[in-house]
């Protein structure tokens, strides 16, 4: 197993820390993941309170997976959600997995890929952090990943309203412009059409959960598993999970 540091968490809680000095949104800790003799705490932003549709942004649950925790600091860092917060109230969760994310590995400090223990007992402790949040259903959940052996962008879509196939093609249309789609017709073992891949809803006899079956479990209404490619760059690859974002915010409707 790796042990050199890859990234810092530390700096990305100062990154977060800068950002609401400029905004004074609050960023709330949802808890705190003990590795050794280092505390990681886990942090949650909520933008437009209370208003009437609910999204929830969230990245880093695996940790070799940086470009969606980069996503989410440059949405805050470069205020580009202010459009969005008078319908919205956004829930950000930039980093789920610090440990994994520090150390660039996959899975956590205890070895569990923690987007395959949304169905386990006892879960792990971020899992359980994550769980919390998803106690209130959402309308959208976003899910930022990458995957190394993609040759472009492409997403999982899941809903209860039967319209996610036609905003994961807004979605898709939308990132084209800076990244090229995969329009393989197998992905992951998973049959696609022209990068979109339907995710089963999940039953009780199946032996694992991901977040996003969960959170449909939980009442989400729509929620979208967004995977960049890594044979780009960083920018690219925050670049694009921004324009997914802000594409499914302002196409949504309910």
């Amino acid at each position: 197993m790796k042990t050199a540091k890859i990234r810092d968490y530390s700096g990305l809680m100062a990154r977060l820390q800068k950002s609401w000095e400029s905004t004074m949104i609050p960023i709330l800790t949802l808890g705190e993941i003990s590795v050794a003799e280092k505390v990681y705490p886990l942090f949650k932003v909520v933008l437009g309170k209370g208003n009437s549709k609910r999204a929830l942004i969230s990245a880093g649950i695996h940790g070799d997976e940086p470009a969606g925790v980069e996503a989410i600091i440059i949405f805050l860092e470069s205020k580009r959600y202010p459009k969005f917060i008078h319908d919205w109230e956004i829930t950000l969760l930039p980093c789920l997995n610090p440990w994994g994310y520090e150390y660039d590995i996959r899975e956590s400090h205890e070895g569990k890929d923690l987007n395959r223990e949304f169905k386990s007992s006892p879960s792990p402790q971020e899992v359980k952090l994550i769980q919390s949040v998803l106690n209130d259903p959402f309308d959208l959940a976003l899910e930022l990943h990458e995957d190394v052996e993609s040759s472009g962008f492409y997403l999982y879509g899941k809903g209860k309203s039967g319209r996610e196939t036609e905003l994961g093609q807004k979605i898709l249309q939308r990132v084209n412009e800076i990244m090229p789609i995969n329009g393989n017709p197998e992905i992951e073992g998973n049959l696609a059409d022209h990068g979109i891949i339907k995710r089963p809803c999940g039953s009780t006899s199946e032996e694992w959960w991901p977040m996003a079956v969960y959170s449909l479990a939980q009442g989400t209404k729509e929620c979208f598993t967004l995977e960049t490619s890594t044979d780009f760059s960083m920018k690219k690859r925050a670049s694009a999970h921004l324009l997914a974002i802000e594409t499914a915010l302002k196409n949504f409707s309910t």
